[in-house]
Parts: structure tokens; sequence; C-alpha cells
């Protein structure tokens, strides 16, 4: 039985170049050792318990592939070679698998490779792993897709082992895969890592985050017996366990069946052998807390969670076989701290916008946010290009930090309330937060709420204008058309004036101009829903549920209702035309809109989507002739129209006039 690998020395190689230890191996040395040589050398350099080896790097590798002339093969592949591309994929990858398994291996390379094994000590066994230069990054993870041959003992076996790993290269999974990341096919490399083996009692993985919840701070660990190939491969359902890695809880622990385990067999190679199932862990607590904390250790070297192989020898010692970034985490907002548990509030969801926000309109959005904080009176916000304190960017979505609202007295009695009107899913999941610890109240003082509610009332004179509101629905409606044209007028675009005063121009008008809108708004608002409310008290007991909400969907002034009727007295004209119906009918939404586009539609329904929908866009705040629920949304507002379509005896007024519905979205509440 070979020794414990902190025992092997490591030479140094005979020809520089061509094999390294990890030892002299880090990060920065992707291109030369590829991903997996250099974690392991990065952890080796920070101190980490990584058995000891040495890499046979990617000049090997290509000194052997140009004298096999596989750029030739790549070349008469054409689009095949080139990422994304696999007409012929899997003719490709075997082809280049059999011309580099036929190859022969140069004296020096296999010279160099062989002193190197001679310093491991007398037929060491070892373990000898494929490290790709697409391999283990930070956007992308190939792990499985490239072959490991466990239990090599002697220099014919690693010879061949090696041979194999730089075939694997071209596995038909591992070029499909570089196909879809968009990674060329004659950019990728292949060096190899030959390590000392860990006879392992207990081997597994680590996840330094969640990978299932996405909660950081949250140590994942699959276990069994034996080498740990059991559990990479799948071959068996391991021990689970869910480790609190700030407190070293263990939050869940269920038992696997563990019923097999592999193991290296004295004269090379390995066995698998069948195994009892156990109703016992097969870690210790203690063990448990200790790969909790190691594996914290490691994300905050990397400064990212970490996906990572490990084994415990016979003697209790932990060694890490390999450690890779977790590519599939949805990203937390920039500049959080990931050990803080904050709430943030999904703004994309809630207005239906589910696909990511260009740069420009996050940048107004920030821009925007800052506005509103300014009027509030917070000073931190004096920068228009910072965003406001609860502002949050995350994964090209904008997120609201309502940690400090749930922290507060004021914020728990409003916050809750204004989202059972707008988004009751929230107002729910909101309140399941109330009792959570984190979360206690730590403003309880209502004092500096109401000074900021007040100044905003009296500087725009709320009061005021809400009295005249109930006076006078009618001049309240003039007033507030009065502020749409006023607008308007501000925002037009002087020819005179060049792009760079226009920006400047646009940046003032969204952190000056636009967030006064609310409050100069808010008096008709906050009478309507007064009395709206009045009126639900009044019939309570009376009115049918939804009674009282289709009186409102027919008060005067309603745009959505008004949208609504327009698209009804359309369909009514697109129905006696055969032409418009049958396309309307039968062509996909998308078809309909690039139709559309292209002005070929026939003309009962071009001209009828022109002429109803277009007046609605100064109202929408839209300058232009062409709608743009027709070019950039697309299929809501064709699906609404047909939704009418078969209904010519009747009026069923529809709410969503100008996008498509998803009922089941994803929540919009993240706690991270």
């Amino acid at each position: 039985m070979p020794s414990r690998p902190s025992a092997q020395p490591v030479p140094a190689p005979t020809l520089p170049g061509l094999v390294l230890p990890l030892t002299e191996i880090d990060h920065t040395m992707i291109s030369r050792v590829g991903g997996k040589a250099a974690n392991l050398g990065e952890l080796t350099q920070a101190g980490f318990a990584v058995p000891q080896g040495f890499c046979v790097t990617t000049d090997a590798y290509r000194e052997v592939v140009e004298r096999a002339d596989l750029d030739r093969l790549l070349a008469a592949a054409g689009d095949g070679a080139s990422a994304g591309a696999r007409p012929s994929g899997n003719d490709l990858a075997e082809a280049a698998r059999d011309l580099i398994l036929r190859a022969p291996m140069p004296d020096h390379i296999r010279r160099a490779i062989l002193d190197a094994y001679a310093g491991m000590g007398d037929r060491a066994m070892v373990a000898v792993r494929s490290s790709a230069t697409a391999e283990d990054l930070p956007f992308a993870s190939f792990a499985g897709q490239q072959d490991t041959y466990l239990g090599v003992l002697g220099a014919e076996q690693l010879l061949d082992a090696v041979r194999r790993c730089w075939a694997s290269l071209w596995t038909d999974r591992a070029v499909a895969y570089r196909g879809t990341q968009q990674i060329d096919h004659r950019g990728a490399r292949l060096a190899v890592v030959v390590q000392v083996m860990v006879h392992s009692a207990t081997a597994g993985v680590l996840f330094t985050a969640n990978p299932v919840t996405g909660r950081r701070r949250e140590a994942v660990i699959d276990a069994s017996p034996g080498l740990g190939e059991a559990v990479v491969s799948g071959a068996v359902t391991p021990d689970h366990l869910v480790v609190d890695t700030a407190t070293g809880r263990i939050l869940q622990s269920r038992v696997g069946e563990k019923g097999l385990a592999i193991r290296a067999l004295p004269g090379g190679g390995t066995e698998r052998i069948a195994a009892s199932g156990s109703d016992q862990l097969c870690l210790t607590a203690q063990q448990t807390r200790e790969l909790a904390t190691i594996g914290d250790s490691v994300e905050r070297h990397y400064g990212a969670p970490q996906d990572i192989e490990w084994a415990f020898d016979a003697d209790g010692k932990l060694w890490l076989t390999q450690s890779r970034p977790i590519t599939t985490l949805y990203p937390l907002p920039e500049g959080k701290a990931p050990r803080d548990l904050r709430v943030y509030f999904n703004f994309n969801v809630a207005q239906g916008l589910y696909r990511p926000l260009t740069p420009m309109g996050m940048d107004a959005i920030r821009i925007l946010t800052s506005g509103v904080a300014h009027m509030l009176g917070n000073r931190e916000s004096a920068d228009p290009l910072d965003g406001s304190p609860q502002f949050v960017e995350a994964g090209e979505r904008v997120f609201l930090d309502l940690t400090g609202v749930l922290r507060s007295r004021v914020g728990r009695t409003v916050m809750p309330r204004v989202f059972d009107i707008m988004e009751t899913r929230s107002a729910t999941i909101m309140r399941s937060l109330f009792d959570r610890p984190e979360f206690s109240v730590t403003q309880r003082s209502v004092v500096p709420a109401l000074r900021r509610v007040a100044r905003v009332a009296v500087h725009y004179r709320i009061p005021l204008y809400a009295a005249r509101a109930l006076i006078s629905p009618a001049a309240a409606h003039r007033r507030l058309a009065g502020i749409g044209d006023e607008t308007r007028a501000r925002l037009a675009l002087q020819p005179e004036v060049g792009p760079a005063e226009h920006l400047d121009r646009t940046v003032r008008t969204l952190y000056r101009d636009t967030a006064p809108l609310a409050p100069k708004a808010l008096p008709g608002a906050l009478v309507g829903l007064a009395l709206f409310a009045l009126a639900a008290r009044l019939l309570r007991g009376i009115s049918e549920p939804g009674e009282l909400q289709g009186v409102l969907r027919g008060l005067p002034n309603n745009v959505t209702t008004e949208m609504d009727l327009e698209l009804w007295q359309l369909t009514g004209r697109i129905r006696a035309d055969s032409a418009a119906a049958g396309a309307l009918a039968s062509a996909a939404p998308a078809d309909l809109a690039a139709e559309y586009r292209n002005g070929t539609l026939p003309p009962a329904l071009q001209d009828g989507l022109t002429l109803t929908v277009t007046p609605w866009m100064p109202d929408m705040g839209h300058g232009t002739s062409i709608p743009p629920t027709v070019t950039a949304r697309g299929s809501g507002l064709y699906d609404l129209t047909n939704v009418y379509l078969p209904m010519p005896g009747q009026v069923e007024l529809r709410t969503q006039a100008t996008g498509p519905v998803n009922d089941t979205a994803a929540p919009t509440f993240q706690v991270e």
C-alpha cells in the first residue's frame, strides 16, 4: 500500500514547460495547465491540504496533436469546428479521439512524465485527471466531461492514462458543451494532473452555497464510503447533509442507501464493492462541521461559492481533490454582504418584465429612484447615478431592498397594505417574515416617517388638491391633464441642442422632474381610494364579490377600459372582413407582428391597428407612429384581439391590453 499523500515529494520536471509540480501552479496559469490543475495549484499555494502531484501541461498536448495533424481534421470538418455549430459533431469527436489515441508520444514528453512520476516513490499509485483550458471557468463548468483514471500503477499504465485523457477532450458531450458555450474547438487545450491517490475512507462533494435554493452560507454535503467517484458519477445515493456555515448547526441530514463503494486495488485499478445499506451517516458531526469550515475558507479565498471534491483518509485527515466555481447560482446584488440576510422585492416581476433590462433602462430606473429618494430628503442620493439606497441590481433585474421596511414599525404597517392592493402574494410573504429574528423591529418611532410625509404633503399642497378633487373631480382631471401637457412640452426635443445636452436634460428630468409627478397626481388617487374603501364598507354584505371592481372599471377616464373598448370595436370591424379575421385566427402573434412591421397584413387589420392603437401613444408616453405594443412586445396585443374576436354577442372586458399574461410567474420576493 502506498504511503499517505503528504509523504510524497514531487521533483522538479526534467524538461521545463512540459511538466510542472502543483506547488508552482496558481489560478493565473489556466492556458498552460487547464482549470482543474490551476485550481489545485491555487489551493496548494493557499495552504490547503491537497494531494501532491504534477501537471503535464498543454504544451505536451499541443505538440502531440500538431504532430498528428488535428488542425487538418478540424479544417475538413468546416463549420463543424466552429463554436455553436455541430452539423457532424459526433463524427468529428470520434475522429479526433481516434487520431490522438493512435498518435505516437514523443520520447522527450514520455521521459518528462516518467521522471516526475519516479520522484513520487517506487511504483506510486496515482490518480490521472484531465484538466482542460475551457474547464471549471467562472461562466462554465465541464465537470465530468473529460476522463479521470484512478488507481493507476506503473509507468505504462500512467502513459496510457495520459493519452486517454488527451483524447477525452473530444468526447461527444465535451464537444457539444463547447458549442453551447460558444467556445472554439480550435482553442481548446488539455493538460493532465497526476496526483498521489488518497485511499479514502469517506469521500464526496461539498457545495459552499445551496445549489437548489441559492442560499449562501449554507453548505450542502454529499458523502459515501470509499472513493469519491461513487458520488461524482451518481453510482450511489449518498448521505445528504445541510449545514449553516455561520453557526455550524446541521440543518438537515438524510441517510443514503450507499449500496456501493469504489476502492483502489493493490495491483492497480479500482473495484466496485456491494455494500449493505446502513442507517448510519458515514460522516461524524465533527467531520461534517470541519467540511463546512474548510469550504467556507475556500470560498473566502476565491471570493465566490465553490463546488469542492474532498476525501477523508483512513487516519481521518481531510484532503481537497478539486474546487470549482458554482456556475448556476443567481447572482447576489452588487455591494451587499452575502452574510447579511436581506429581503429583496423583484421590481421586474411586479411590473411583468420577466426578461433582463437593457443597460439604458437600468440606468433610467437607477436615476429615477435617486430622484424619489432626493424628493423624500435622503441625502445619500445626491448623485443621480448612484440610485437610491433601496435600489439593487442583480442579474440585470431591478430589486428593491425592503430589509429596512421590515425593521420599521411604519414600514410593517404601511407596505403590506400597499401590497394587498397591487401584489397580494408579496403581502402574504412579507407578513410571514415578521416573526423572523433577523428582521426584528429596530425603528419604532413614527416621527421620522411622519416628518418626511408632512414635508412632501406641504410642499406639493396635497391636502388642498385632495379637497378640490373631492369637490370637483372634473377639475382635478383637467389639472392632471395640464400636468401631462406641461411635462410633454418640457421633454420636447429641440433640434438645435446637441446629443450631450439632450442626455444631460434627460438625466435632470428623471432625477428632479419625474418623481414629483407622483405627489402631484396623488391627491386625486387618495380621494378615489378613500371613496372606494368607503363604498366597500357601505356595501359590505350587500354587493357580490367583484361587483364593486366592475363599477370601478366602468367609471370615466379609466385608460385600461377605454383601450379595451377600442379593441372590442376593432375586432368588430375585423370580424366583418374574412381575410383579416382569418389572418388573426390562424397566424402566430410573432408572425402577425412581423407582417405589421412590413405592412403586409390585410388592410382591415393593418389600418385598424394603426388607427386604433396609434392615438393611445401620446397619453401612454410614446411619441411614435408605430405602436410599441406591436413592434416591441408583439404578441400581447394580438392575443387579446384574438380573444375578443369570437365574441360577437357580448362585451367582456379584459385588463391586460398591452402584454402577455404569466400567471405562473415566480414570487416577487426573494430572501438571500
